[in-house]
């Protein structure tokens, strides 16, 4: 149904699309040394984790899950979490049809203004 609807072309360029909106937040990630790049990306899956201080490793899961929590109750983007390696990951993936770049960079200031906010939380505790 979905070939004959949008037929091969289009459908590609849709696949493209998406894949090259995945890009641009994997280079947003990869550009900030607070984040990493958990694993490589695949089609518009990125798996990245924010970084807790090296003193707090422990606090790693907590923190990321916390990430989300804020992202998710913003209302402006939805992010899950899988577990990797015993460390929580979270999973940022484009898939809405009408996502446009201006998009994939408000989620990334939404994850880094949260970020900052997170781990200056952190040492002042």
């Amino acid at each position: 149904m979905v070939m004959r609807l949008y037929g091969v072309e289009n459908l590609q360029s849709y696949i493209t699309k998406h894949i090259d909106l995945a890009k641009i937040f994997e280079e947003f990630v990869i550009s900030d040394s607070r984040f990493e790049v958990v694993t490589p990306r695949n089609f518009s899956l990125v798996c990245f984790r924010l970084l807790p201080p090296p003193s707090d490793e422990d606090n790693g899961h907590k923190l990321n899950y916390d990430l989300m929590d804020y992202a998710n109750s913003s209302g402006k983007i939805f992010i899950c979490h899988t577990v990797l390696s015993g460390k929580l990951v979270l999973r940022f993936v484009v898939g809405a049809p009408l996502t446009e770049e201006h998009h994939i960079i408000a989620a990334w200031k939404l994850l880094q203004d949260e970020a900052t906010k997170l781990l200056g939380n952190l040492s002042i505790i």
